[in-house]
């Protein structure tokens, strides 16, 4: 069907319709949708379901949405919490608050400012995170920047550029909630590789790069690089060699 041919489908209060190909959805309050839609935009404000696929140009959520299927968008954003079932595919993700993808989550720019889970790959262009998150599986993207405000953990993580900083909150008071709250902020992997690798507050088993800087507060098992390796502060490296 043609955009400009799209009829509009709003939703306020309590309601539900059936999927099918609309130009504006629009769900004000609880929703529910029985089916695979097709929509040029999305706005879900406050508890939805849907019961289906969805594909859309631009997919707004403002609340608690549930997805039983998979998404394919132009451009995601998430205020609050989106839990979807299958595959995630969205050129440009934006999460301030949670997300949760059951399968493998796609794009070019995902940006996470709070806190997300794929429970299978992530794969990007540039992937940027202020919080925490949990990948099961492979964190793949030509630019990685992970600033720690929680505990943050990929099985694996590979990228071109690949920098991790721990949280800049220090002082006394913060110190004393951490402690309080057992609040970790560090990043656990099996293995990371890259072209230029900057880490702090590290575990992981392999680090590969071929410029390899391990700042304070890691735990290295084996650092191996082409080119340059430096460590810094109180982090430990067992073994590194140049290949």
């Amino acid at each position: 069907m043609d955009k400009e041919n799209r009829r509009d489908l709003t939703i306020s209060g309590t309601g539900s319709a059936n999927g099918g190909v609309y130009d504006r959805l629009s769900i004000n309050g609880e929703g529910r949708i029985h089916g695979d839609l097709d929509c040029n935009s999305i706005k879900a404000y406050g508890v939805t379901t849907f019961k289906g696929n969805i594909k859309a140009e631009r997919f707004d959520i403002v609340g608690e949405t549930t997805v039983k299927g998979e998404v394919h968008t132009n451009e995601m954003k998430v205020k609050g919490q989106a839990h979807i079932h299958g595959q995630a595919h969205c050129q440009e993700l934006k999460v301030i608050g949670s997300a949760t993808v059951n399968g493998n989550l796609t794009g070019e720019e995902i940006e996470i400012k709070g806190g997300a889970t794929v429970n299978g790959d992530c794969s990007a262009e540039s992937f940027q995170a202020s919080g925490g998150f949990t990948i099961e599986g492979l964190l793949n993207a030509g630019q990685i920047h992970v600033r720690l405000y929680g505990k943050c953990q990929a099985r694996e993580i590979g990228g071109e550029t690949i920098r991790v900083e721990k949280d800049s909150l220090d002082f006394s008071l913060v110190k004393w909630l951490k402690s309080i709250l057992h609040y970790t902020n560090e990043l656990v992997a099996d293995t990371i590789e890259g072209d230029d690798i900057y880490l702090e507050k590290t575990k992981a088993k392999v680090v590969r790069g071929n410029n390899v800087l391990i700042g304070p507060g890691c735990e290295i098992e084996l650092v191996e690089y082409k080119d340059h390796f430096e460590q810094k502060g109180d982090s430990i490296v067992k073994e590194h060699n140049q290949v």
